[in-house]
């Protein structure tokens, strides 16, 4: 059954989070979800919606997901106190 990362975060400048996500994409897809979306809802506001096959291969890449948000945090792109990841399974589909 397929699984989701949800995480929300604070930027106050989108198209850098874009840029130092960019810099990231081969190692992003290589991590095992079936996609990683970035959403932005306006007002510096975030969402990275990603979604994984199963609950393994969503723990086998919480590091290197981790580790994207912190280099994102080092670079002042995000706001750290922001960072907010919420996971869980699917149970419906439409």
């Amino acid at each position: 059954m397929a699984v989701y990362r949800i995480t929300r975060f604070a930027a106050s400048d989108m198209d850098r989070v874009k840029e130092l996500t960019e810099g990231l994409r081969a190692t992003l897809e290589g991590i095992g979800a079936d996609f990683i979306d970035m959403v932005s809802y306006g007002n510096g506001k975030g969402v990275v919606i990603a979604r994984y096959p199963d609950q393994a291969a969503m723990d086998a890449a919480a590091d290197t997901a981790s580790k994207a948000f912190a280099d994102m945090i080092a670079a002042g792109a995000i706001d750290g106190d922001s960072v907010h990841p919420h996971t869980g399974e699917v149970f419906n589909s439409f």
